[in-house]
């Protein structure tokens, strides 16, 4: 425990969630090819952001700051946290739909007020803004002011329009590679221009990246992995982030009514679930029981007489998982005869030629193709 804890203490570029294969809902005016596209889809299967009753989600519309620490205190699954200790604003009172998350959001370090008492709850985001947020979340490095204007005078030409109160903050947000830029801006940071929603997507996808292995103090304290009791299966952990190597082997339950290697073609779907819920040596859940892997089943081959046994392949290529996220697990399932020792499978050849038949409800074993990243404090798959 010391030392997991420990990890999600040290400064490390992660995720690689930068890409979640999720399969959220679509938005009219959101194409495919839109350069945020994966960002928006992925912070809207967990309800981070939504779109319009019409079916956009206007990407290039702005964003209120009391619409902000909204989306902040979301992504960190912080919306129920207890209000300790409320922040008095000029302009924010406890009758507004804000107020919560606005209270939660300062109180995690996450946004701050004016000086002359007022949060400015309907004014716009600035990129600048945004940036110092992402950089609030975390535990990070010390550098100095001069340190952080070389970063960026050699990263912007509009370096000299950041704000002085940001130029600690956006050097550090350069180093962990957490800036945004937007097609067509790869060498402007735009620190006073407002955050478009595309942009804020993108954002909150780099900060969470960041803040799952190193929260600040006070999100550290709030955030902490799942735990349950399951199969057992090692994962390599890192902070709040476990990885599945590749050639891991997991039990599925089959859920197609029947597979057979005389009757079954490559090709044919192939459903299957996890019977238990998948957990580390230390308890942390990884997947869930229940959750449903599809595929497709990639190779077919017929017992003979003389020759060989039957075999069928089945390949798995997502999950779906208690989260109600789809993302990719591939890996391949045998079913076969398992050997028993050279004579009965040499007598099963030569003499028989076992046949292969899975029903609904049979257990297999999957063997991973590729390692799953975990995040353990709310169940998501990482890529």
């Amino acid at each position: 425990m010391k030392k997991f804890f420990a990890k999600a203490l040290s400064l490390v570029a992660i995720l690689g969630f930068t890409s979640m294969a999720t399969l959220a809902k679509d938005y009219n005016d959101l194409p495919k090819d839109h350069w945020a596209y994966k960002q928006i889809q992925i912070l809207t299967d967990f309800n981070v952001v939504v779109g319009y009753p019409d079916g956009n989600y206007r990407p290039d519309q702005n964003v209120t700051r009391a619409e902000f620490a909204t989306m902040v205190v979301k992504a960190f699954e912080q919306q129920n946290a207890q209000i300790i200790k409320p922040a008095k604003f000029s302009d924010v009172k406890e009758k507004d739909w804000f107020y919560g998350m606005v209270q939660r959001a300062v109180m995690f370090d996450l946004l701050k007020g004016y000086p002359d008492g007022h949060f400015d709850p309907y004014g716009t985001v600035s990129r600048g803004h945004v940036i110092s947020t992402t950089v609030n979340a975390l535990t990070t490095e010390t550098i100095s002011n001069r340190k952080a204007t070389e970063i960026l005078e050699n990263s912007y030409t509009d370096y000299q329009e950041i704000p002085d109160w940001l130029i600690i903050a956006a050097g550090k947000a350069e180093i962990l590679g957490m800036v945004v830029k937007a097609p067509g801006e790869e060498t402007v940071i735009n620190a006073n221009r407002p955050a478009t929603r595309a942009e804020l997507a993108a954002f909150l996808v780099k900060m969470l990246e960041q803040a799952k292995l190193n929260p600040n103090a006070k999100l550290k304290e709030a955030m902490s992995p799942r735990t349950a009791d399951g199969i057992v299966i090692n994962a390599d952990l890192d902070g709040y982030i476990a990885t599945i190597p590749a050639g891991t082997v997991i039990p599925i339950m089959v859920l197609n009514k029947q597979i057979t290697c005389k009757k079954s073609k490559v090709g044919d779907e192939f459903l299957s679930k996890l019977p238990k819920n998948l957990v580390t040596p230390e308890r942390y859940l990884l997947l869930v029981e229940n959750d449903a892997l599809n595929g497709k089943i990639s190779s077919v081959k017929v017992g003979r007489l003389f020759i060989r046994n039957g075999e069928v392949t089945m390949e798995t290529h997502t999950i779906t998982t208690d989260r109600n996220q789809t993302a990719a697990f591939c890996g391949d399932a045998l079913g076969g005869y398992r050997p028993e020792g050279f004579w009965k499978t040499l007598y099963l050849k030569l003499f028989k030629g076992h046949k292969i038949q899975i029903k609904e409800g049979d257990i297999l074993n999957l063997k991973l193709k590729k390692p799953v990243r975990i995040d353990l404090t709310n169940g998501m798959i990482l890529e």
